[in-house]
Formats: C-alpha cells, sequence, structure tokens
C-alpha cells in the first residue's frame, strides 16, 4: 500500500530529500530531485496525493425550538417589561420629588412665561 501524503507533505519530502542529499555531498542527486515538482517527487517515491483531509465541513445540528419553548421566552419577557416599567415609575417618581423640593418646576414654569412674555428669545 502506497503512503498517502497531502501536496504539501510531499513538497516538504521532497525539500528535506534535496537537503538531506546536499548534505551527504550528493549534489547530482540533489539537484535532480529539486528540478521535480511535489507531485513528480511523489510518483517517483511512490505516494499517493490526497487532498487535505482537514479541510472536512462540519455541520452543527440545528436546534428546533417548541411552541412552548417560545411561549415561556415570551412570558419571562413580559413579566421582566412589566417589573421593568414599574422600577422606571419608581424612578420617576423620586425623581419628581427630588425636583419638587428643590424648586425645579416653580424655575422652569418662570423661565417659560419670561419667554412667553419677551417673544421667546430672553431679550429685555
Amino acid at each position: 500500500m502506497a503512503k498517502v501524503k497531502t501536496l504539501s507533505e510531499a513538497e516538504t519530502a521532497r525539500r528535506r530529500a534535496v537537503t538531506g542529499l546536499r548534505n551527504l555531498g550528493r549534489d547530482d542527486d540533489a539537484d535532480r530531485i529539486d528540478s521535480l515538482s511535489a507531485r513528480e517527487y511523489a510518483d517517483e517515491k511512490g505516494f499517493e496525493i490526497i487532498k487535505n483531509p482537514r479541510t472536512r465541513k462540519r455541520f452543527m445540528a440545528k436546534r428546533v425550538i417548541t411552541r412552548e419553548e417560545v411561549q415561556a421566552e415570551l412570558e419571562e419577557l413580559r413579566s421582566e417589561n412589566e417589573e421593568l416599567q414599574v422600577e422606571n415609575q419608581d424612578l420617576q417618581d423620586q425623581i419628581d420629588a427630588v425636583a419638587e423640593a428643590i424648586g425645579v418646576e416653580e424655575e422652569e414654569e418662570e423661565e417659560e412665561e419670561d419667554e412667553d412674555e419677551n417673544g421667546g428669545n430672553g431679550d429685555y
């Protein structure tokens, strides 16, 4: 059975062979191997070239959401929304109380009255 290599692995093996032959002083053999393509080298050595096996595609199964799960999530979101609206109203009431305590509303109303009396431009 022939060894199985990707094209990249065959090219790496070819380059190693060239380097090894040069290190042994067999420059003629190294030049001959160096002139071969990776496919030609694989044929000479009896390697079978295959596509990269790491390119497999993996598909995740799609999760199907049931009607009951959607209904439960909807109810949970509605409940959360209601709680947030109550909290928002409580905070708004606190802001209004603080504003009333420091007289912000009266100042704003006086400024609006002044603008209305002076044509809205603030000039006297």
